[in-house]
């Protein structure tokens, strides 16, 4: 997860007190490199228990329990990180998703380990919400998806505002 972190906060160009949620954030593992370097962070998850766990080992954090469909964008931070799109099978869902987050961010968003299927459907929906410097990277089994080794996807980051 730390390297991933670091990656995250190098493509996004951000640093120490940069606001990050996490969609889905189970126990905060992802957050948790962020908060020992000084970010500021937060997150949803559906599991009462995750949430307890995150709350445990970053308690100035911001979390709650809650399904991604209730995320609150009158709430802004600067980056919203989801990494849960590749077990989601119901894209419109998930579309209602992405236009949260990208309303609550006010730097940028990433959606991690996407499976490559999604790519042209993820590519359609950032646009249709307005998102602008759309990057895609590919990635393997080692960062973030899946454990099997056949698993092929990608990353997706996308800036708010005029970046």
């Amino acid at each position: 997860m730390i390297e991933l972190a670091e990656h995250v906060a190098e493509v996004l160009d951000v640093g120490p007190g940069t606001r990050i949620f996490e969609v889905d954030c189970g126990d905060g593992a992802f957050l948790f490199p962020f908060h020992q370097n000084g970010y500021i962070v937060g997150g949803i998850d559906g599991e009462a228990g995750a949430i307890a766990t995150a709350i445990a080992a970053m308690p100035e954090g911001v979390f709650q329990v809650g399904m991604a469909s209730t995320l609150d964008p009158s709430v802004p931070w600067d980056v919203i990180v989801c990494r849960s799109f590749a077990g989601a099978a119901d894209l419109d869902y998930m579309r209602g998703v992405l236009a949260r987050m990208f309303a609550k961010a006010t730097h940028a968003i990433a959606v991690l380990g996407v499976p490559d299927e999604r790519r042209h459907w993820l590519l359609h929906a950032l646009a249709e919400i307005g998102a602008n410097a759309i990057q895609f990277e590919d990635v393997g089994v080692d960062q973030g998806l899946s454990d099997r080794s056949e698993s092929k996807g990608f990353n997706a980051f996308a800036r708010v505002g005029s970046y």
